[in-house]
Formats: structure tokens, C-alpha cells, sequence
């Protein structure tokens, strides 16, 4: 643990990237990776730098050390380490408190054209376990275990959970990890189908590199169209959304894209996508 109100002295978030994967991963393993201000505001600004990068086909969010995320960091911070963090600190950056800045972050892995997959190494609690659930794809380790806690202490959700819920397992079954703040492992969970994968914790690394890599060779318009459709269905009338998907078909259907895959096939070879 750092002391209170000390700036930490290493990167609260990693950022790596191999090829056309970009990983973040959450850095403060001492802390079983606490979420802060200071840490979503280092996201955030990652975030808007992926998404001008045409380059970066996916994004992979995982924690250090041996938990995913212990939600946010209850701890008092200085006044001055708190007027640090909450002032705009990048250009178009408006500033905001932890739950400002984590609801920016979660809402732009959500919109984020591009597939985000979780890789999720340990515990996901709290406001954690949101921003586990806002990635599209989930791969967990068989010692994860996932709860929304926020009741234990008199809260209320937040960073999306209640919707991130009942999207993944229903209204009743939401409202009740809600009220109960209980944890799941990982075998519930993917059985409740909060995760895609469980596998355990020595091959999580390779599993998730597996699938961000064939992601990554994937067409990127496609993948960023059915994203778009899918979450927004939730708010769209079923006429609507086939007005939705029909505008996003003919958009991505002019793409060289399209016409790659095509050739492709009529060749009998993998395609080349290029994000155009």
C-alpha cells in the first residue's frame, strides 16, 4: 500500500501494445487493483488515443497480481492528490470525480468500435466487476469470482452494473446479486453468462492472446456494425433496429472490405481485412 495521499510512484495502468492489440492492464496489485481517480483518468485518456488509431483492431483489459479489480479505492486521499486528479488534465478532458471519470471509461469500452475482451485474472467486485462486464467478451480464470458488493456498504450500483446485469442474466437474478452483494466464482458465472470461458489461472494468458489475436485478423467495420447493433437493440424497437442494421449494412457493405471477403472466397483463401 502507498501511504495516504502520497502519490503512487509506479504507472497505475499498463499499456502494451503487440501488433493490433492494445492491453491495459490495471496496475495497483497491492491494493488488489483498486480503481481511483487518478487511475480512470489515465484510462480514459488511453482510450481516446485507442480509438484514433485505426491500427488497433482490439483491446484486452486485465488487472495485475492476482486480482482483476476490489472496486474502488475507499481510502481518503489529500486534498491536493484530489484537485490533481479531478482537474481537466488533457486536451477535451472535463475533469470529474471517480464516478465521472469510471462512468467516461466504462461508456467508451462500451462504444468503442472495436472489440474489448476481459481477461479477467481474479476477483471483479464493485464498481470492478461493472468494468469486467463492460468489456464485450470475458475470459475467466477458475479463481475469479465476481459480486456486486455495493450493497455490503449501503450503496446503491453504479458504473452501469444494474444494466450490465440484467442485459447478461435477467431481471430477477440481477436485482438479487444487487441486493445480496454475494459472490459467484467463475463456474457460476459462466453458467449465469457473465463470462464467455473459464480456464485455469496458467493458461488464462495464452487463452486470451488466442482469441484477441484471431480478433485482431478479423474485419474490423464487420465486428464495430454488430457491436453497434447489439447494444443498441436494448433501447430500439424491432423495426427500428432493422432500420439500424440495414443503415450499417449498406455503409460497411460499399468497404473494400466487402469486397475482400468476397474475393476471398471465390478464391478459396483467408481474406486480408484492413479496416476499409
Amino acid at each position: 500500500m502507498t501511504d495516504l495521499g502520497q502519490p503512487e510512484t509506479d504507472p497505475t495502468l499498463l499499456y502494451e501494445r503487440h501488433g493490433g492489440v492494445a492491453t491495459l492492464t490495471l496496475n495497483r496489485p497491492a491494493a488488489r487493483n483498486a480503481l481511483t481517480t487518478g487511475l480512470f483518468l489515465e484510462m480514459e485518456r488511453v482510450l481516446l488515443e485507442i480509438e484514433a488509431d485505426a491500427e488497433i483492431r482490439v483491446v484486452v483489459l486485465t488487472g495485475a497480481g492476482r486480482g482483476f479489480s476490489a472496486g474502488a479505492d475507499l481510502k481518503p486521499v489529500s486534498k491536493e492528490e484530489r484537485c490533481r486528479t479531478e482537474a481537466p488534465s488533457f486536451a477535451g478532458d472535463v475533469g470529474g470525480d471517480i464516478l465521472d471519470r469510471g462512468n467516461r471509461c466504462i461508456l467508451r469500452l462500451r462504444e468503442l468500435a472495436k472489440p474489448v475482451l476481459g481477461s479477467i485474472n481474479g476477483d471483479a467486485v464493485g464498481i470492478g466487476c461493472s468494468l469486467a462486464l463492460a468489456t464485450d467478451l470475458r475470459i475467466a480464470s477458475q479463481t475469479a469470482r465476481f459480486g456486486v458488493v455495493f450493497s455490503r456498504i449501503g450503496l446503491g450500483p453504479d458504473g452501469g452494473a444494474s444494466q450490465l446485469l440484467r442485459e447478461l442474466v435477467g431481471t430477477a437474478k440481477a436485482l438479487e446479486l444487487l441486493f445480496t452483494g454475494d459472490l459467484i466464482d467463475a463456474e457460476e458465472a459462466l453458467r449465469l453468462g457473465l463470462v464467455n470461458r473459464v480456464v485455469p489461472p496458467d493458461e488464462l494468458a495464452d487463452a486470451t492472446h488466442e482469441l484477441a489475436d484471431r480478433l485482431a485478423h478479423g474485419p474490423p467495420l464487420a465486428y464495430g456494425s454488430a457491436k453497434a447493433a447489439v447494444y443498441a437493440s436494448a433501447n430500439l424497437s424491432f423495426g427500428s433496429l432493422l432500420d439500424f442494421e440495414a443503415r450499417n449494412q449498406r455503409v460497411v457493405g460499399r468497404s473494400k472490405d466487402v469486397k475482400e471477403g468476397i474475393r476471398a472466397f471465390l478464391e478459396r483463401r483467408e481474406p486480408e481485412f484492413r479496416g476499409r
